[in-house]
């Protein structure tokens, strides 16, 4: 009797095992943009995203029907996700991306680069103002999207 008190009544759901199988980043994007609707009330895409930027792809598996066969990246604070030749990018965006907030925050204006038509990010007024500790190897720029930071040219 005393061993039926103790033990679990409710045993762990068994883990689906799912293939590995070939996804594109299109695929991989639309996978969390579905998962990101099933998410309760502040509950963010964030939760996907691995320590070294990696995505866990055991969340999405059920969506894509499979395991992708190779690994994919993802920004914590863009959510712009990458392959695995520019898996090196999301952590400096995030960098830049906090660094970008916190100039807006305390200047009020834009950190770019003056006349610049695809409002390149200066890291000179990011580090003068202590706001970024080193420059990334990666051009930034602004997108018009809420200030958000892109590689990509707009």
């Amino acid at each position: 009797m005393f061993k039926k008190l103790f033990q679990r009544s409710n045993p762990e759901p068994e883990k689906k095992e799912y293939p590995l199988i070939p996804v594109t980043l299109q695929q991989v994007k639309q996978a969390i943009f579905k998962f990101s609707k099933t998410l309760p009330k502040g509950v963010h895409v964030r939760i996907l995203i691995k320590k070294d930027h990696s995505i866990d792809f055991e969340q999405l598996a059920s969506l894509l029907h499979g395991i992708p066969n190779r690994p994919f990246y993802m920004s914590r604070e863009t959510y712009e996700v990458f392959e695995e030749a520019d898996k090196h990018i999301p952590a400096y965006m995030d960098e830049v991306q906090e660094a970008v907030d916190l100039y807006i925050k305390n200047e009020k204006e834009l950190p770019i680069i003056p006349h610049d038509p695809y409002y390149k990010i200066s890291y000179y007024l990011l580090e003068k103002k202590g706001c970024l500790a080193t420059r990334p190897p990666v051009d930034f720029y602004l997108s018009e999207q809420e200030n958000m930071v892109s590689h990509i040219k707009q």
